[in-house]
């Protein structure tokens, strides 16, 4: 989109943008990444779109949330919400990885006058505390809260040990992570900082109960595309049990790989995702 980093820019949030005709597809990655993670699937794409792939705020190049915010969930879903409307967009395709995933089926649940399609790469439902663990939950974010030593940056000797932290954290080749890597770090004298928020890595203090997470996931009538690998996270495949019901239009494919399968097999991803961008475009 023309002018769409600029716009952007003035709520502090950075992107990526790839063609300049067709209709928008926002591109929201999950946590810890940056929009690079969906360079390889992109790279990969036709050009009938115009693909906006976000920095979340905290994330590659956006800014952080003030020092005396935090980074809850629903934010997220709120700054989605902000980027529309920045961009004057009325609908668009969602396509979302992992956390990314969770923001825009969330987002399409609350305004599914603004989606055209959905699509949630290795994502579904949402992150769930029960009840009788809620207490406990908040203690243990305000504790480390509290402990900031704990989340102050980390210099790193040099890029090549940055990569092979992320690649051993995430379960990433070292190609994929020194693409994130890319985004998510900045060279200073003596090595290499991240650029991600150390707050990133406290605990949420508020999480949806299951009920909860149901309710606010119920009749989602957005046309949605599940894309789960074969080696990703049992927590989605859980997931699927739990709030499959509540997506009325919902196709689920199964491709190999890992949790990054967009980019361990770009290819089999971009197209599954076309073909869904383009049967709703045709209905």
């Amino acid at each position: 989109m023309k002018n769409a980093i600029d716009a952007l820019h003035r709520i502090g949030m950075a992107a990526q943008t790839t063609n300049n005709k067709g209709e928008v597809v926002l591109c929201i990655h999950g946590w810890l990444d940056n929009s690079n993670s969906f360079t390889p699937m992109l790279d990969k794409a036709s050009d009938s779109y115009q693909w906006v792939s976000i920095d979340l705020k905290g994330h590659g190049k956006s800014q952080w949330r003030s020092a005396d915010a935090h980074y809850y969930f629903v934010d997220y879903v709120y700054d989605l919400l902000n980027i529309l409307d920045v961009l004057e967009l009325e609908r668009c395709h969602l396509v979302g990885h992992s956390m990314g995933a969770m923001i825009c089926g969330l987002f399409s649940s609350l305004y599914p006058q603004r989606v055209k399609s959905l699509t949630m790469i290795e994502g579904f439902g949402l992150v769930c505390t029960p009840e009788q663990e809620v207490k406990q939950q908040i203690l243990q974010a305000f504790e480390q809260r509290q402990a900031s030593d704990k989340f102050k940056k980390r210099l790193y000797a040099n890029f090549a040990t940055l990569v092979n932290a992320r690649s051993k954290a995430g379960g990433l080749n070292q190609k994929d992570a020194a693409l994130l890597m890319q985004r998510n770090s900045q060279q200073v004298e003596g090595g290499f900082y991240l650029t991600i928020d150390p707050r990133l890595k406290t605990a949420s203090a508020m999480r949806f109960s299951l009920a909860h997470a149901k309710a606010v996931l119920e009749e989602v009538v957005t046309p949605s595309l599940l894309i789960v690998s074969e080696k990703g996270y049992d927590f989605v495949k859980d997931n699927c049990g739990q709030f499959m019901d509540g997506f009325k239009q919902i196709r689920v494919e199964e491709v190999s790989g890992g949790h990054h399968c967009h980019m361990d097999n770009p290819q089999e991803c971009i197209s599954l995702i076309e073909q869904h961008l383009n049967r709703n475009t045709l209905t």
